[in-house]
Order: C-alpha cells, then structure tokens, then sequence
C-alpha cells in the first residue's frame, strides 16, 4: 500500500496538544515486561522525541487553549512514545509555567513513581496537579518494572497521602506476579490515599513474548478481581477496559464527600436525565453533569428520583462510570452515514464498540451491518480501534462483502488515524475505497 507523507514531529505534538495532552520527552526509568515497543512491527510509525527543550515546550504552551479538559503531562499519545515525564530535568520547571499559563485548569501528570522525591511532592501539592501512579505491582516491581529501588519508590508514593491527589493503575498480570500481589497492590494504593483504581487488561502483539505466557482466561480473572477488591478496599476499583453491553448510564461508584454523595445519589443508581433532558450513554450522563453548575440529575431507584448536585462548571460530580459512545460523536455519524433514510451501511470497528454501537442502533430503530475488526498488523489479541489498520479493515470488509454482499457505505473508527487520514503504517484511510470501489468514512 502506498504511504501518505509522514507528518513532522511537530506537526504530532500539535495535535497532541490540541487534546490536551502535552508531552515533553519519551526518556523512561523503568524497563516494563508488558511495554510494547520494542515489539512493534516495522512499519509502524511511532516516534521518539527525546527530550524536548524548556523553550521550546514554552513556545508550545498556546497550543492546548483549544483542550477544554484538563492538560495531562506523561498520557500516551498513539504516534509519540511518550516517556516517564519526571525524567526531564526542567520537570518541576514545565509545571511551573503550565499552572502560570493556565492558573484555572486542572493539571494532571501520569507517573510511575521511581523519581517522585518530597521536593517534587511538595511543589505538585502547592500546584494543585493531581497524579495517575502507574504502581503495577508492590512484590514484583523488579520483575515487572526494572524497578531497582522499590522500598524507596513505594515509600514516596505513600507519602502522597494528604498531600496529593491521586489515582492509580495497575497492568494487571496475575499470571505473573499471582493474584495476591495484585490484591496487596490494590490496598497499598488504598491505604496511600488514591481516589481510585484502575486494572488494566494486559494486551500484547502477536510478537510479544508475553501474548503466548497469558491464559485465556486472563481478562475474566482480571474483572472478577476488580468486583471483589471493590467491595472489599472500599474505594473504585475499575477494570478497564470494560465488558459493556449497553448503554444504560448506571453509577458503579460515589466518592465520599462529592456533589453527587452529599445529594444522595448511590452506586446503582440509573441516571436517565441531566437538567431535564433524556442521556444517552454514561459518557453523555458524565459530560453533561460535568459541564453544568449544579445540575438537577433524574436517576432510576425504584422510581423516579431528581437529586441537585452541588457543584462548580467544569468539575466532577462525583460519581463513577464506565466511558461508553459519546453521543455527538454517533449521532454525527448516523447524520453522514445516511443509516437513518435506510442506507446499507457497513460499520467497521473493534470488538468492544461493537456491542455498543448497536445497542445505539436498537435504541435509536436502525439497523446497520456492524463487524468486529481483528488485528492483522498486531495480532496477538489487540483489539482496540486505535491500533486498527487499513488492511485489517479491508481484511474485515471482503468476509463481510463475500457474506452479505456490497454495502453502500463503509464507515471506520477515526480514532484508527491520525489528523491527516493516516493509519499507524502511515496508509491514509481513502486507499480503503481505492481498493474496495465503495465510499469510506471516519466515524467519532
């Protein structure tokens, strides 16, 4: 297939940025057994960029006035291999003019913990940035992490506690470390005061020589451990990603102390309106409680019950869900897709949006042809659309077409490519047409 032009290193950092996201170097103090990188194929475009310079991360501060979240320093970015961000010795620096640039947005910065130090505490608890510890594991941390100095590391990250808040993360291998270390890592976190935490299923490429090592029963096992520690830790113990069925906007969590516990809402609760209009999806619930002041939320308790939320524009309210379909982005597609005048549309995408998407449809009475993506150019069992190629997406559309038939339209997850139309080997989305004869777009 033939490449589009590679867009300049800072062309990405732009787009980066746009989102919210600012990087500042692909630099790492630890050696992960589940990192990907160096397993990647040959053709796939990821890029380093070193370590970039004060002044020029200064030029670049502009860039994320068009994020209206919060600006996150050390979050992956799909084409930028983005490092451990307290690995840059103008760190501290970097966070001193991202607070004074935006004084009234939230700063948020993803770390693994080896360089946290009671100087760098100090400065992000007087900043107000919060933090995602990627812990991973508290037994284990050498054969997980590279981590040569665990005491050390997990004793910082205690000392987090009423200084800083934080969330955590934890890649979840029992295969490896055994399920207790997991379930010592949950509490540790806990009782080092995170907000919430995240297990992350372990995903790995076809060339991952952990792929091959992990049961299959991994994920399952994973899930069933997030419920349990849950209800034993007491705080939001998340498995992510999620195994979703629907849409329906149901609270998992209520954090102590939040808008959404002092007006009575409870974990189980189904939220059904948002200031007086119907949600759609969690997303659509979260974002919509998210953006207004005070709002009124309707939730389903055995009747209908209106709680007002206390709270500031732009702030959490306070309880926790899933992330499903944001609502502009489908209904936008269902507008450009002509699915709603009956066309016969084909919708490409990976295997967890597609249980999703079509509870929209059935919720909306369309129907379209909906097909889960495998991965080709990863394999192993990466499933995420992000990951997505175009000849996975042609591999997909000819069993489809040979099964069913031609379709009108085919429409492909735009998280697959980046601003440009390119896929991960750099193949821009419309050779999809060019090899099919059939109309293409992007959706969400």
């Amino acid at each position: 297939m033939v490449k589009s032009d590679t867009p300049s290193i800072e062309a990405l950092l732009y787009e980066a940025q746009k989102r919210g996201i600012l990087p500042i170097t692909s630099e790492c103090t630890a050696s992960c057994a589940f990192c990907s990188n160096k397993y990647n194929p040959p053709s796939c475009e990821v890029l380093n960029i070193g370590r970039r310079s004060l002044e020029e991360i200064k030029e670049t501060l502009p860039w994320l006035q068009a994020a209206p979240g919060p600006i996150v320093i050390g979050e992956s970015v799909t084409r930028i291999n983005e490092g451990e961000p307290l690995c840059h010795p103008d760190f501290l620096e970097v966070v001193r003019l991202v607070r004074e640039t935006y004084p009234g947005r939230a700063i948020k910065v993803t770390t693994n913990g080896m360089l946290l130090t009671p100087e760098v505490v100090s400065y992000l608890s007087e900043a107000g940035v919060t933090l995602t510890v990627s812990l991973n594991s508290v037994s284990k941390r050498d054969l997980i992490m590279g981590d040569r100095d665990p005491e050390k590391t997990l004793a910082a990250i205690a000392s987090l506690k009423g200084n800083v808040e934080f969330d955590g993360s934890i890649v979840a291998l029992p295969f490896l470390t055994g399920p207790l270390d997991i379930r010592e890592s949950v509490r540790f976190l806990k009782e080092s005061g995170a907000t919430t935490v995240r297990l992350l299923l372990p995903g790995f490429s076809g060339r991952h020589p952990l792929y091959k090592a992990m049961p299959k029963d991994t994920w399952k096992e994973v899930r069933d451990m997030a419920a349990e520690l849950a209800a034993r830790v007491k705080i939001p113990v998340l498995a992510d990603p999620p195994e979703l069925n629907d849409l329906d906007a149901r609270v998992e969590y209520v954090l102590p102390n939040s808008p959404a516990a002092k007006a009575g809402i409870r974990a189980g609760d189904l939220i059904v309106k948002v200031s007086g209009k119907d949600v759609f999806s969690r997303k659509d619930a979260f974002q919509r409680a998210y953006e207004r002041e005070n709002p009124v939320v309707t939730v389903f308790r055995e009747g209908l019950i209106e709680y007002r939320l206390p709270k500031k524009r732009a702030s959490s309210p306070g309880f926790i869900m899933y992330e499903d379909l944001d609502a502009r982005d489908y209904l936008n597609w269902e507008r450009v897709s002509g699915v709603a005048k009956g066309r016969d549309v084909l919708v490409l995408t990976s295997k967890p949006a597609k249980k999703l998407l079509e509870a929209a449809l059935r919720r909306r009475g369309l129907e379209a042809r909906t097909v889960a993506v495998r991965s080709y150019f990863f394999g192993g069992n990466i499933g995420v659309a992000g990951l997505l190629t175009v000849r996975d997406f042609l591999a997909a559309y000819r069993r489809a077409a040979r099964k069913s038939g031609e379709p009108y339209l085919v429409t492909l997850p735009a998280r697959a490519f980046d601003p440009w139309g390119r896929d991960l080997e750099g193949v821009h989305y419309r050779v999809f047409s060019q090899e099919t004869g059939v109309p293409v777009i992007l959706a969400g």
